[in-house]
C-alpha cells in the first residue's frame, strides 16, 4: 500500500471535515454533532460503529483483510470556552466556543486515517480501533470512562498511539517522547479558619491572611527540600481569597493549588507535605486548616516499544531533518495516560505552525495549520502497519 498517496486522496476531504467541526465547536461531554459527524463518516466507510448511553464518545472497529496485531487510535474531540480571534474564513459560529486546542485537526486526522484504511481494507493487518473520545479538556475526562466501557477489550488492543498538534514545530514534522511526557495533573484547595476581629485589636483574633501568607511561604519551599532535583515537581497556588475590607482581621482564608509530578511516589510525597505544612502550620498560629486533595489525570508514560513504532513510521514516510526527539517531559496534562495505562502507548506531537502567526494553543487566535493533516494521517494509517511487523 503507497501510504502517502492514499493519504492524498483523502486529505482534502479531512480539511473540509476538518473546518466544519472547527466552525461547530462544542464543549466537553456536548459533542453531539461532532460525534454525528465522525459516526457517519465511519459508517459510510464500511466501519463498525459503537456508541455509549450518556456518552458523546464513538468507537469504531474496522477488521483489516490480513493477519496482524489489534491497534487503537485514539483522537479528542472537545473545543474551550474562549471566544475565538483567528482570522479565518471557518472561524467558530459558537461565541464564547472555540477549537483552541487543535481537537478539530486530531479528529479530522483519524477519521482521514480511518477512511484510508477503510479503502485498503484488503491490505491492512489485524484489527483497528478508532477511539473519538470527548471531554479531554475537563477532568476526570472522557478517556476514563472509555477505558471502563471496555473500548480497548474484545478483541484486546496491544498498542494505542494517539497525537497532539504543536505550532513549535513546521508542518511536515513530528516530535516523540520516549518515558514520561506529561504529567499529575492533581490539585487541593485549603481553607484557613481562624477567628475574626475588628481591625484595630488584633490580639483579639487568628489573622486567616497572616496564617495564609506562612502557608504559602511553607508550600513554596516544598519541592526544593522534598523532591529530588533529578526528578520534577510544581507546587502553585493560583488563587487566594480572603476578607472584606480593611479593617477586619479576616475569619477565613481559601487557597486553590494545582500540583504537578510524574512519578506515581513523588506525587504521594507531595500530597503528604502539603497536608502536613497546611494543617501544622495553622496549627502553630493557633488556627485549623482543613485541606480538600483531589487527584487529576495520571502521568502518561509511553512505552520504548510503542515510541519506537512511531519513529519506525517516520522514518519509512518523513526525512530524518523531519523527526524530532523531545528531550524532556511536559508538566501539562493529558488523559491519553487512561489509555496508556492499560496497554503500551505512544503520544506524539504532530507540527503545525502557521507562518507568521505563533500564537500558542488556548489562546483566542490559536491556528494551527491544515497542511499538517496529511502527514497526521499517513503517521497514524502508518503505525498501524508497522505495528504488526
Amino acid at each position: 500500500m503507497d501510504i502517502k498517496k492514499a493519504a492524498q486522496e483523502i486529505v482534502q476531504q479531512a480539511i473540509e471535515w476538518r473546518h466544519t467541526i472547527h466552525r461547530n465547536p462544542e464543549l466537553a461531554n456536548e459533542e453531539y454533532e461532532t460525534a454525528a459527524l465522525v459516526e457517519k463518516v465511519l459508517t459510510e466507510a464500511g466501519i463498525e460503529v459503537t456508541r455509549y448511553e450518556n456518552s458523546t464518545a464513538v468507537l469504531g472497529v474496522l477488521t483489516g483483510g490480513k493477519p496482524g496485531k489489534t491497534i487503537a487510535l485514539r483522537a479528542d474531540m472537545d473545543a474551550l470556552p474562549i471566544t475565538e480571534q483567528a482570522d479565518v474564513p471557518y472561524r467558530s459560529q459558537n461565541e464564547g466556543v472555540m477549537h483552541a486546542c487543535g481537537h478539530d485537526i486530531h479528529t479530522a486526522v483519524l477519521m482521514g486515517a480511518a477512511t484510508v484504511l477503510a479503502r485498503y481494507r484488503s491490505e491492512v493487518p489485524g484489527t483497528v480501533k478508532f477511539l473519538f473520545q470527548p471531554a479531554e479538556e475537563v477532568p476526570p475526562g472522557g478517556a476514563k470512562d472509555m477505558v471502563a466501557n471496555g473500548v480497548l477489550k474484545n478483541p484486546d488492543a496491544e498498542y494505542v498511539f494517539g497525537l497532539h498538534v504543536t505550532v513549535t514545530k513546521p508542518v511536515g514534522c513530528i516530535e516523540t517522547r520516549g518515558g514520561y511526557s506529561h504529567a499529575n495533573t492533581d490539585g487541593c484547595t485549603i481553607t484557613v479558619r481562624g477567628k475574626g476581629a475588628h481591625g484595630a485589636y488584633p490580639h483579639n483574633g487568628v489573622d486567616a491572611v497572616q496564617v495564609g501568607g506562612h502557608i504559602i511561604v511553607g508550600l513554596h519551599s516544598i519541592v526544593s527540600r522534598t523532591v529530588d532535583p533529578i526528578d520534577s515537581g510544581v507546587v502553585t497556588v493560583g488563587s487566594m481569597h480572603a476578607g472584606t475590607v480593611n479593617n477586619i482581621i479576616a475569619e477565613t482564608a481559601e487557597m486553590k493549588l494545582t500540583v504537578r509530578t510524574l512519578l506515581p511516589d513523588t506525587r504521594e510525597k507531595l500530597k503528604k507535605r502539603i497536608i502536613e505544612v497546611a494543617e501544622h502550620t495553622a496549627l502553630a498560629h493557633g488556627a485549623t486548616a482543613e485541606v480538600d486533595y483531589w487527584y487529576g489525570y495520571p502521568s502518561v508514560y509511553n512505552s520504548d516499544v510503542a515510541v519506537n513504532i512511531v519513529k519506525n513510521t517516520a522514518q519509512t514516510l518523513l526525512s530524518e531533518d523531519q523527526i524530532y526527539h523531545r528531550d524532556q517531559p511536559g508538566m501539562g496534562g493529558e488523559d491519553f495516560a487512561y489509555f496508556a495505562q492499560e496497554i503500551p502507548g505512544s503520544f506524539f506531537y504532530l507540527g503545525a505552525k502557521t507562518e507568521g502567526d505563533d500564537a500558542p494553543a488556548h489562546n483566542p487566535r490559536f491556528n494551527p495549520s491544515d497542511d499538517s493533516i496529511v502527514t497526521g494521517i499517513e503517521m497514524m494509517v502508518g503505525v498501524v502497519f508497522h505495528a504488526s511487523k
